[in-house]
């Protein structure tokens, strides 16, 4: 139940924070010695991090909900089927990708050295991203403003996030400055753009591991780590928008070198 709970712990915070969840979840098994956490916990974890979404991003989500359904005027609704339908098309390439590419990944791309590779590659992605937005004579700064170009741009972005170590959120994010979303629309999108795809991979990993699950034990565990992930996946969202509009990227610019670096030499 502990692993369950610290695996949870690392995942709250690293599905949101631009420092890649995969390549921590790889990895801190291995330095502690835990045992692989097993097709049924990523899937309750993918699940959990989802809630965390909706929980986090209620107002934007409720908002979307409103337009789609009973807006208040034509413009609102216009706006809200925009915003759908940029969300459907980021979230499309990825999942096309994933089912073709799943077991692929799973055989060949789970290595120290492509993490550790991907980690100091998509940091330098990152920080280029980030500068372009800065220097952008304009940017677009509403949610329901993105065009389908740019759904589209991180969409993609979105698939190299199935290698190891390159981050759903940091490549989703960096695709967004890249097409001058200003900081804080970026990740709000990022977030967006992954749920479907999130839910989706949550929901079909769970159907196919419900078989193998075995006794209390294993649900108080599964249970425990589902709460641990979404608790801090919440304050890990609230705390990444509260950084970007303080400030830049290079907190995780710096940290995704370092740990990258420390992965080639010691592992």
């Amino acid at each position: 139940m502990w692993e369950a709970i610290g695996l949870g712990i690392i995942q709250g915070i690293t599905e949101f924070l631009p420092v890649s969840s995969s390549g921590h979840l790889i990895l801190v098994p291995r330095i502690f010695g835990w045992q692989e956490p097993g097709l049924a916990f990523d899937a309750m974890i993918h699940l959990s991090t989802a809630l965390a979404v909706v929980i986090a991003l209620r107002r934007e989500i409720w908002t979307l909900i409103i337009g789609l359904g009973k807006p208040q005027n034509k413009e609102q609704g216009r706006q809200s089927w925009r915003l759908a339908g940029a969300i459907i098309l980021a979230s499309l390439p990825v999942a096309i990708a994933g089912i073709w590419g799943e077991k692929f990944i799973e055989e060949n791309l789970r290595s120290t050295i492509i993490v550790a590779g991907a980690l100091i590659i998509g940091a330098i992605v990152l920080y280029l991203a980030d500068r372009r937005a800065c220097k952008a004579e304009t940017v677009t700064k509403q949610l329901t403003e993105i065009s389908y170009k740019q759904a589209l741009v991180v969409g993609l972005a979105q698939v190299c996030a199935l290698v190891p170590g390159i981050s759903r959120s940091a490549a989703t994010i960096a695709g967004g400055l890249g097409v001058k979303l200003n900081r804080e629309v970026a990740v709000k999108f990022s977030f967006l753009a992954g749920l479907p795809a999130v839910v989706g991979a949550g929901l079909w990993g769970l159907l196919g591991s419900l078989k193998s699950v075995g006794g209390g034990e294993e649900i108080i565990a599964l249970a425990a780590g589902f709460l641990a992930a979404l608790a801090v996946g919440i304050l890990s969202i609230r705390l990444l928008l509260f950084l970007v509009r303080k400030t830049n990227f290079n907190v995780f610019v710096v940290y995704r070198i370092v740990l990258g670096i420390v992965l080639l030499l010691f592992f």
